[in-house]
């Protein structure tokens, strides 16, 4: 690093120029909350006691097999000392954002001098002129206050902030709390986000694309934009060799230097967004309610995950190829996924087109409640099982009406007198299903609440044709019972939590199988699914013996004027939950269960089998 040179402007100079800021700075002053201006004071006894100042919690997310699926909050790696840290890095640093660090006392007056000729110049502030000390104490302390109170406090304290801490320990405080994007806070968060490995290992490259991001890290950031990235690093690498740290042939090797990023984390992150929005929300629960009276000694907690990572990037593709190939008849209407296996981990999750939720986060998989059609006779029919019936009985489907004088409608137009139950249920049958159903319909309430349905049902006629609300998950759980051989699945998403040492404070763990349907009636049903895949109005999501890895089984699901489209089913040890529908309820073209969400269905099953192998 050079050796100090320069003083700072003499105080004539220095004068003049603060003379010149007095009535913004006075004005931010005013306006700022009340607050002594000591901001490093007795209360903190080390560089550490800073560091921690203000750091907000956050959570880091695994998948089931430990494997970077994103974050919540502001998430940290290890804090790691100068001497630790890649010299490049440092250098890197200073030659970008604030080449005169090691000759100003805090403030560089000569480049707030020239930010404010540039603002007369110009009408407006472009060139911030903050030296690493005042952006240091911006994030630890000041992040929160309008501009000028923000100034005010720098310019009033950065000289014996600096005074009191040494520049050494604001470069540590700084870049081990800066933010890089993508949710990682601190250098070596983004080293293992952005290339899989500890900031102690940074290559000279790599160094300089961290530090190009830093104006923008949201914006910046090689996940973003990888070629601005890489551009931004070259500018880097050019400041650090016209400030001499490294020679010029040195920055020229190194631009054309290709670095790797971890790119399965990017996908990982980008479709798992709605996951990790519903994961965070349940993890602030269980942390309000139960780690209260555990000492909290950083920021950072990590989180197991049931998720399984290749599995959520197979079914976001899914989605994504399917929707492209329906555009005209699905126009902007909305997608939901849920996959579980037989004891209830969530394996993959899609709450929404915009599988990254950055901006909808409203994950339809779990919070939107929606009338599943013909998917909800699942309950019907188990409970006409379950009253001694067989998938050879037969049922009535003849023309019949509701009690205020309304037809219920078969899709397919037919109405015959006589069909088996198997046959029923294949082809969807509103007048058997509501057959099955009158007189029995608390029978049928009881056995959805068994399965885990905990929406409100209006025990009448309208649970033949599905006309209650439930949530894609609630459904999912329900069929995941049948498919399971008759075992309660209660859908969760942690295997297990670690407090930022690394104790773990929450496990899932084994929980006794509750038996909520007989094998035979287990047995029966999943026959009558497996008949809507051969032959009825499943066809679409049929799938070879190899992939449905014994049987495969499943239900449609159509509301009036195809409002909402569902398929659920089961396949190789998997239920998988699809739903498509308009937010606003607004008619979709032409989108049947059988269409869209069974291909849907189909697509993600053969690429999880494959996976599988």
């Amino acid at each position: 690093m050079p050796r100090p040179s320069l003083r700072p402007f003499p105080a004539l100079r220095r004068a003049a120029l603060s003379l010149a800021l007095a009535i913004p700075l006075i004005t931010g002053f005013l306006s700022a909350p009340a607050r002594a201006f000591d901001l490093f004071g007795e209360q903190y006894r080390s560089v550490n006691d800073v560091l921690a100042h203000n750091r907000g919690q956050g959570v880091r997310f695994l998948d089931r097999q430990g494997r970077f699926i994103g974050s919540a909050g502001e998430t940290y790696g290890d804090t790691l000392p100068l001497d630790k840290l890649p010299k490049h890095l440092i250098q890197g640093l200073i030659a970008k954002e604030d080449r005169r660090f090691l000759e100003h006392d805090g403030i560089d007056y000569q480049g707030l001098a020239r930010a404010l000729a540039v603002a007369v110049t110009s009408g407006h502030f472009s060139q911030g002129g903050s030296t690493l000390t005042q952006q240091t104490m911006k994030i630890i302390f000041l992040n929160d206050y309008d501009r000028w109170a923000r100034k005010a406090y720098e310019i009033y304290s950065a000289n014996d902030f600096e005074e009191q801490l040494g520049k050494k320990n604001v470069l540590y405080l700084y870049l081990n709390r800066a933010y890089f994007g993508f949710g990682a806070y601190g250098v070596d968060a983004a080293a293992r986000v952005y290339f899989g490995k500890s900031a102690t290992q940074l290559s000279l490259k790599e160094s300089a694309m961290l530090v190009g991001l830093l104006p923008a890290p949201s914006r910046l950031n090689p996940f973003a934009d990888p070629e601005k990235a890489d551009a931004k690093a070259g500018i880097v690498l050019d400041a650090m060799a016209d400030v001499g740290f490294i020679t010029k042939r040195k920055a020229e090797t190194a631009k054309r230097q290709r670095v790797m990023l971890v790119a399965a984390n990017k996908t990982a992150a980008l479709s798992t967004g709605h996951f990790r929005g519903t994961a965070k929300a349940r993890f602030d629960r269980f942390a309000s309610e139960r780690y209260a009276d555990v000492a909290r000694p950083g920021p950072t907690f990590t989180a197991r995950t049931t998720l399984d990572r290749d599995l959520q990037i197979a079914a976001a593709r899914s989605v994504e190829t399917v929707l492209a190939r329906r555009a005209k008849a699905v126009g902007d209407a909305e997608v939901a996924l849920v996959a579980l296996d037989g004891d209830g981990e969530i394996l993959a999750m899609i709450g929404g087109r915009d599988s990254s939720a950055r901006r909808d986060h409203f994950n339809r998989a779990v919070q939107a409640q929606r009338q599943p059609g013909s998917a909800f006779k699942l309950f019907v029919y188990l409970a006409a099982l379950e009253r001694g019936m067989t998938p050879a009985s037969t049922v009535d489907g003849s023309r019949m009406e509701f009690t205020d004088g309304r037809a219920i409608r078969n899709v397919d137009g037919r109405y015959p007198e006589q069909l088996t139950l198997a046959e029923a249920f294949a082809h969807s049958s509103n007048t058997a299903s509501a057959r099955l159903t009158r007189g029995h319909a608390e029978e049928v309430a009881a056995v959805a609440r068994r399965l885990g349905v905990e929406s409100p049902l209006d025990a009448d006629l309208g649970l033949a044709l599905g006309v209650s609300e439930v949530s894609l998950m609630e459904l999912t759980q329900a069929y995941a019972a049948v498919a399971n051989g008759g075992y309660k699945v209660d859908g969760h998403l942690f295997q297990r939590i670690a407090d930022p040492r690394g104790r773990e404070i929450y496990a899932y763990g084994k929980r006794p199988p509750e038996r909520v349907i007989e094998a035979d009636t287990t047995a029966a049903m999943r026959t009558l699914l497996a008949g809507v895949l051969r032959d009825g109005t499943g066809r679409g999501a049929r799938v070879s013996n190899a992939v449905a890895g014994g049987m495969a089984g499943g239900k449609t699901g159509t509301t009036n004027d195809d409002r909402d489209a569902w398929f659920v089913g089961f396949a190789n040890g998997m239920t998988v939950g699809v739903w498509v529908g308009n937010d606003d309820n607004r008619p979709m073209k032409g989108v049947t269960g059988g269409t869209v969400p069974a291909e849907i269905w189909r697509s993600f099953v053969t690429e999880a089998a494959k996976l599988k192998h």
